[in-house]
This record gives C-alpha cells, structure tokens and sequence, in this order.
C-alpha cells in the first residue's frame, strides 16, 4: 500500500503490469539471445511460479542454476536462485 501511495505521488497513476506482461517480455528476451543473462531466467521462474505455472517454474529455475556466472549480477541472481525451491 505504500509503495503505490509513493508512486501515486510520483506518477500520474501507479505503474502497472502483469505477470503475463512481464513473463512476454522476458521471454522474448530470452528467445533474442538465449542465456544473456541469469536474472534473467529467474524473472522467468518467478513469473511462472506467480501464474500456477510450477513446472515450467521449476525448468527456468533450472536453466538458471545451469549457468556459469559471468559477472557479480549472474552471482547474485545464482544465489537467490539457489534458495528458491518450485
């Protein structure tokens, strides 16, 4: 609640979008350059884990951990995926 009362000052009307949205986007990322970046493919788990969708959850999930850190964000993004359990 107060983080969109924040944005409501800040903005006209507070950002919105989905998880469909999000899940449209990131996956045509994705399709552009498969494995560019970890963060990536959890955005995609955790959208998919957001909409009931556990099993394709769990395969990004996957797909992320399977990655060979490139910098300290894919660090980060490893490790938070590490926690997560779909």
């Amino acid at each position: 609640w107060l983080e969109r009362k924040a944005a409501s000052a800040l903005f006209a009307s507070p950002p919105e979008a989905t998880y469909q949205e999000a899940y449209t986007h990131l996956s045509h990322a994705e399709r552009l350059e498969p494995g560019f970046y970890a963060n990536n493919r959890l955005l995609l788990a955790k959208c998919c884990s957001e909409m009931g969708q556990r099993q394709e959850a769990r395969d990004w999930l996957a797909e992320c951990l399977a990655m060979e850190p490139r910098d300290a964000d894919d660090r980060k993004a490893l490790q938070e995926a590490a926690k997560l359990r779909y």
